[in-house]
């Protein structure tokens, strides 16, 4: 799971990289690739709770499935210690959406340009200081309230779990 968030945030970087540079296919083809990665990393992370409770991780007390989403989101912060209540409901319907093709959470909505769950985006995340600063670009997921740099909600859920099961750390 972890592995699959690392190889993420570095095509994300790589495709940031490439997108100033002079080949522009390249470019394309590696944000496309860092889209690819995004939804396999939101599936494994977010499916990761599954296998915690199925494996009955000590950590988590014989918890369900159901009450350990709830303790994950009374957990999960960010790097500056703020809570972030929603980040691991975001992945969840992220990953649903990619699983499904379809997004119909309340408190998230589709990307206004052809119904996108994720997309590589020159905008900065409208709801946290995070992500990319100065409009770099990054893979960006839109809720009701605004949106959300993904590598942020990954690192946010993916800190959570090492902390709490005593992982290797990002």
């Amino acid at each position: 799971m972890l592995a699959s968030v690392r190889e993420f945030f570095g095509a994300e970087d790589l495709a940031a990289a490439l997108e100033t540079g002079p080949d522009a296919d390249a470019a394309r083809d590696a944000a496309y690739e860092a889209l690819r990665r995004s939804m396999i990393a939101a599936v494994f992370l977010h499916h990761f709770a599954e296998v915690a409770v199925n494996r009955k991780h000590p950590a988590l007390k014989g918890l369900s499935k159901l009450d350990v989403y709830k303790e994950m989101a009374a957990r999960t912060v960010a790097p500056d210690q703020s809570a972030r209540l929603d980040d691991g409901k975001i992945l969840g319907e992220v990953a649903d959406a990619i699983k499904h093709g379809e997004l119909n959470a309340h408190h998230i909505r589709h990307v206004a340009r052809d119904g996108r769950v994720i997309e590589w985006s020159h905008e900065p995340a409208s709801l946290f200081p995070e992500g990319s600063a100065n409009g770099g670009p990054q893979i960006i997921v839109a809720t009701a309230a605004g949106s959300r740099s993904l590598h942020a909600v990954l690192q946010n859920v993916c800190t959570t779990w090492s902390n709490w099961l005593g992982l290797a750390p990002l």
